[in-house]
């Protein structure tokens, strides 16, 4: 895989992010997560209401929203429910959520936008 990058806070979360984040920081936007299929198995069986859930209400219904953002923070993420398997707890999901990159980082980045090529290898011209 090539164009990725990891910003590492000192003290707080790590952040996976590709060329089409450092694009958007480049022209002054605002980054967004990656918006692939997360499979995730979860604590307990929520039958088949699973699906019907919101992050939040999600969150709350397994027990664990007092360890996740506040409420106003996960209503930024643009949170898709895909699909359950019951027998074995498996949730497939979808989450984008704005990256909060600090200012030093956003400064930074915007200025290497300016002047990264995207890597490319040989087995992938033409």
């Amino acid at each position: 895989m090539s164009d990725r990058w990891m910003l590492v806070k000192k003290t707080g979360p790590w952040f996976g992010f590709g060329l089409p984040q450092l694009r958007a920081i480049g022209s002054g936007g605002i980054p967004l997560s990656a918006s692939e299929v997360t499979r995730y198995r979860l604590p307990a069986d929520l039958g088949g209401e699973v699906g019907a859930y919101g992050l939040s209400g999600l969150l709350e219904a397994l027990g664990v929203a007092h360890r996740y953002a506040e409420a106003a923070e996960l209503a930024r993420a643009q949170y898709r429910f895909v699909d359950y398997y019951a027998p074995k707890k498996l949730i497939d999901y979808v989450a984008v959520t704005p990256l909060p990159l600090p200012e030093e980082a956003r400064t930074f980045l915007t200025a290497h936008a300016k002047t990264y090529t995207p890597v490319t290898f040989g087995e992938e011209d033409g």
